[in-house]
């Protein structure tokens, strides 16, 4: 489904991913793990074309997105939910689900997902005309990742939800994250929950300062020296 083949990218001529290569199949939950500032949320940001990419190529179901304009990724079916939640915070949570469908023309179509998305979320409905900066941080990142699939994506990609929540809720929010893949939704998360991440994940890749080190199915890596002595400290 997505191809990601030799990447680089930078910030003002400072390298920020070297030579990253990697893939989603449909249907997977893939995670990309590593420490903070070891270019996972840079990865993403390439995808979504919000930083553009000094070479390589970014394939998505046979269309290269590194030469399209960010609007365009999401017309193509893919939902960036970014880390820090990136809300309207004087705006609604309903409003925020609103703008999360932007490309769908059709009200009928808007209700239906608005009514699916309560039903995943009910403290959403609950909250529905409450405004999203008075949220916790748990609530703003349901609403994050809602607001995310309104756009009935292809492939939804999510970056760092677990960040400043509460371990409950973090618990909350993966096991959503599974229970939404196994309808079918194609998954590319990013995480600093090395654990949590390559537990759900089908398969994983290992980041370190830009680059792939390791990769496999996310149980194997789990029980890989390179896992247990980088993060989890075994």
């Amino acid at each position: 489904m997505l191809h990601v083949n030799k990447i680089r990218a930078s910030y003002d001529d400072v390298p920020a991913l070297h030579n990253i290569s990697f893939r989603v199949e449909r249907g997977q939950i893939v995670s990309i793990v590593g420490s903070n500032g070891a270019g996972k949320s840079t990865i993403l940001k390439s995808i979504s074309c919000i930083v553009r990419i000094n070479s390589g190529t970014i394939d998505f179901e046979g269309t290269r997105l590194d030469r399209l304009p960010p609007h365009r990724v999401v017309e193509h079916g893919i939902a960036h939910v970014p880390e820090g939640r990136r809300l309207f915070a004087r705006l609604s949570v309903h409003q925020n689900l609103l703008l999360g469908a932007f490309t769908q023309k059709s009200e009928e179509t808007r209700q239906k997902m608005l009514e699916r998305i309560y039903g995943f979320f009910p403290l959403l409905k609950e909250r529905e005309y409450q405004l999203a900066g008075t949220l916790s941080g748990g609530e703003q990142q349901m609403l994050a990742i809602a607001r995310g699939l309104m756009l009935q994506p292809k492939m939804l990609m999510l970056d760092e939800p677990s960040l400043g929540i509460m371990p409950r809720l973090c618990a909350e929010i993966f096991d959503f994250i599974n229970e939404i893949n196994q309808e079918g939704m194609t998954i590319l998360l990013v995480e600093q929950n090395v654990q949590e991440a390559l537990a759900l994940a089908h398969y994983a890749y290992v980041i370190q300062t830009g680059q792939v080190v390791a990769e496999g199915a996310g149980k194997e890596l789990l029980e890989s020296d390179i896992v247990r002595k980088a993060f989890l400290g075994l």
